[in-house]
């Protein structure tokens, strides 16, 4: 986690009111991702197999994780190294690095919200293990023979990390509550159902990125215009009206 200056009351407050604007942006996206995957898994050839292989690498992971000893280093070390990558991301320098098993800490010259929440949205080893696989296929090509291996492997390494992120989403991680723990999970849970679509569409393109996008702001717009209408419907009911 970086050092953070105590949070002001009032910043929360308004950070409060912008989470519940977020919040039917939710649910639209979530809504939208919905659509996605029917509309992916209906396709006769949708890749069962390795969906499959991938989900029993995650389920496997969950189960260890309850069953067996956490490597809490590791995971605390990615943890960190995103803090500081987002703080390099955003043109800052980061002074010092520390991680062990009971937690670790980014000194850096900047600190906001992107910084502090971006190690739970951006899987650090998930995505490190991706780049790392899309390059070896380039360079061994034969590597291809031992997909079905590496998405096992690659869903264990996503269960890992979301396992060891949810656990955290209940305690009194700094992370969260300097902006407000409802500001903050609700971020976390927007950037991750975006981070989901951008995975689905980039590994199925069931259509082009434009198209995929219109529909998307369709739906928020549907979303947000029934909300605004529901509201206008029960101010025009219960608001006093002039004689």
């Amino acid at each position: 986690m970086p050092e953070t200056p105590p949070p002001r009351q009032s910043m929360n407050l308004l950070r409060l009111a912008l989470s519940l604007l977020i919040w039917p942006g939710l649910v639209a996206t979530l809504i939208f991702l919905g659509k996605l995957l029917r509309s992916v898994t209906h396709s006769p050839q949708f890749p069962w197999a390795t969906v499959v292989a991938f989900g029993v690498g995650f389920f496997v992971s969950c189960i260890a994780f309850f069953a067996l000893p956490r490597p809490r280093g590791i995971y605390v070390l990615g943890h960190e190294l995103t803090h500081a990558l987002a703080v390099w991301c955003s043109g800052g320098r980061v002074h010092s690095i520390q991680a062990g098993t009971k937690g670790g800490k980014v000194v850096s010259d900047r600190v906001s919200p992107w910084i502090s929440l971006a190690p739970y949205i951006l899987p650090f080893y998930p995505l490190l293990a991706g780049i790392l696989w899309l390059a070896g296929t380039r360079v061994w090509p034969e590597l291809q023979n031992y997909t079905l291996p590496n998405l096992a492997l690659w869903g264990a390494i996503w269960g890992y990390h979301y396992t060891f992120t949810i656990s955290l989403i209940p305690t009194d991680q700094p992370d969260f509550l300097i902006y407000g723990r409802i500001f903050s999970i609700t971020l976390v849970f927007m950037g991750n159902t975006l981070l989901v679509g951008v995975l689905l569409w980039g590994a199925f393109r069931p259509a082009p990125l434009s198209q995929t996008l219109l529909q998307l702001g369709t739906e928020w717009v549907w979303t947000y215009t029934t909300i605004a209408h529901w509201l206008s419907g029960l101010l025009l009911r219960y608001l006093p009206h002039s004689a």
